[in-house]
């Protein structure tokens, strides 16, 4: 019998209850993304690798006429890194024409797509942290950053202008301290804290970091990381969206299955990230095992608030999702409380 009853509805969701989906990726308090602009020399040579050794993922905001190292960009993508729009000259978008402002925004794009390959360049930078015509922006790019300084909320004001945090000699964070401060305040508003950064260490480019106290902090997020999901800007814009846009209905259920539809009107060769959902494990059942279309998507048990709940991540217009009862819990490993 179909559930026709509709829980919660943020902007255009709409998720049957008792089902939720997660204003982050493993129902996490907060997101954090790691931005780096201008092909700063350090930011391949000492930061891809401080992240790729606790798997975390950063942005490289790449200026595509400043000389970037191709193929290391192409071995940080490989590696589920982000390369993405720093434009080509790096201009003040303000002060010039909107045909010379879209010759930067398709230009710089095109360029990455052609050097970059299995990659696709869904993001920007502005240059200075002048935004120009948003709305020609929005045409080529689906989120944009600025640098206003504070921790965005679940869901941008301005997807066109995401806010971040300036970090360096040049910003307002330099210190563990103060790096900590603005992930711990991102879990208190379930936000979205978003880093600037550019130089590392000595490599001459402009506001650096000290690459101790961005290893201490990342050492921080690792040890805290049930409270936050770290991904690129790409991939958790896309996830916001996402969130906001899907349809989750029930079109069966009886005692041994649960079918539903996971469902949005977004652009599917864009927006193809897989998003959060659960439920309460219906009573009776020790376990479930979770299917979408023919492929097996992993899951697990999950205890929230003492009750437990079957939690896994599927991708909105990729097929019907199948909730199948199991006969018993394959270890205690699969409980996560």
């Amino acid at each position: 019998m179909a559930c026709l009853t509709m829980g919660h509805i943020v902007l255009g969701q709409k998720v049957a209850v008792p089902f939720e989906v997660g204003t982050w990726k493993s129902f996490k308090p907060a997101a954090v993304s790691y931005t780096f602009d201008d092909n700063c020399t350090n930011q391949l040579a000492v930061g891809v690798p401080m992240f790729d050794k606790l798997g975390f993922k950063l942005t490289l905001f790449t200026t595509t006429a400043w000389a970037p190292n191709w193929a290391g960009l192409q071995a940080a993508a490989n590696n589920g890194h982000e390369i993405a729009s720093h434009t080509i000259t790096h201009p003040s978008l303000d002060s010039i024409d909107d045909a010379k402002q879209a010759a930067e925004y398709e230009g710089a794009k095109k360029i990455i797509n052609s050097k970059i390959v299995g990659h696709s360049c869904y993001t920007i930078a502005y240059p200075f942290c002048i935004p120009g015509n948003r709305k020609l922006c929005s045409n080529y790019y689906v989120a944009a950053r600025g640098c206003n300084g504070y921790v965005e909320a679940s869901t941008p004001a301005d997807f066109m202008n995401v806010q971040a945090v300036i970090c360096g000699t040049e910003g307002e964070v330099t210190t563990l301290p103060q790096f900590n401060s603005k992930v711990d305040w991102a879990t208190k508003i379930k936000g979205w804290c978003v880093f600037m950064m550019h130089s590392i260490d000595n490599d001459g480019g402009y506001s650096p970091v000290k690459a101790t106290e961005l290893n201490a902090h990342l050492e921080y997020v690792y040890a805290n990381r049930d409270k936050f999901w770290v991904e690129t800007f790409g991939n958790v814009a896309r996830y916001i969206k996402e969130r906001d846009a899907v349809s989750l209905a029930v079109i069966s259920t009886d005692s041994k299955k649960i079918v539903i539809q996971l469902t949005d009107s977004l652009d599917n060769s864009i927006y193809n990230y897989p998003v959060s959902i659960r439920r309460p494990l219906p009573e009776g059942w020790a376990n479930a095992s979770v299917k979408q279309g023919k492929v097996k998507l992993n899951s697990q048990l999950v205890m929230q608030n003492s009750i437990q709940y079957i939690q896994f991540d599927a991708v909105p217009n990729a097929g019907t999702v199948v909730i199948a009862k199991a006969k018993k819990v394959k270890s205690l490993d699969s409980v996560i409380k």
